[in-house]
């Protein structure tokens, strides 16, 4: 029944997350780690600023969970009904609703909630001798894993971690609620997510890419 209602399907993906995110916050990404990763960097007194600071707005980063959650999956279900429009645009056009393609599009958002829980569970249980640099630069199930991130060019880091099992599951959700939706073949769904999320995905790499040029210049 929750599943149902696009809604309540939305509040309890915000529930989940936030939960993933009070674990991380304060299992994972301990004051303990940031203090021995920035002690040969800093002051005592800069340290103490920055634990204070992170403590004063943690709620930001928690509130900000399902407003970031609803623009996403909106965007990207918004970008999937047009896509399907045009595609349809000089043929009989199927009865989408924007509903529709919400609900597909929560579905897969699962599989990133799935990574948090992996990455988590990783650094909880497995690997729990670990530094701030290992922490942010693994993704679970990711191909960056096989590569040495101290010899990687940052430009190349968010590239590499996208390239996991979790991202791939997120495009066979979004292909099969397609094809599910429209009755279609495989070829037109797959060529209908690539070209509404894929383009979206390929646009926020290469800003990410660009930012990091940036930063690192």
């Amino acid at each position: 029944m929750i599943f149902k209602n696009n809604y309540l399907h939305f509040i309890l993906l915000v529930l989940v997350t936030l939960l993933l995110s009070y674990e991380y916050n304060y299992f994972i990404q301990t004051d303990e780690l940031l203090v021995r990763n920035f002690s040969d960097k800093y002051t005592q007194e800069a340290i103490n600023h920055i634990l204070n600071f992170r403590h004063t707005w943690f709620w930001v980063s928690y509130a900000f969970v399902p407003i970031s959650m609803y623009i996403s999956t909106s965007l990207i279900a918004l970008i999937i009904s047009l896509t399907i429009w045009i595609y349809y645009l000089n043929e009989i056009s199927p009865n989408v609703q924007f509903s529709d393609t919400w609900r597909i599009v929560l579905f897969a958002q699962w599989s990133m909630i799935a990574a948090i829980f992996a990455k988590v569970f990783w650094f909880g249980f497995i690997h729990t001798d670990y530094t701030l640099e290992e922490l942010a630069s693994f993704y679970p199930l990711s191909i960056i894993n096989f590569f040495d991130i101290n010899k990687l060019d940052k430009l190349y880091v968010y590239p590499l971690q996208l390239i996991n099992v979790f991202e791939l599951i997120y495009w066979i959700v979004l292909v099969v609620g397609v094809k599910n939706l429209l009755n279609g073949t495989w070829i037109k769904s797959l060529q209908i997510v690539f070209f509404s999320y894929g383009v979206i995905l390929i646009v926020w790499v290469v800003v990410i890419m660009f930012v990091s040029i940036n930063l690192n210049s």
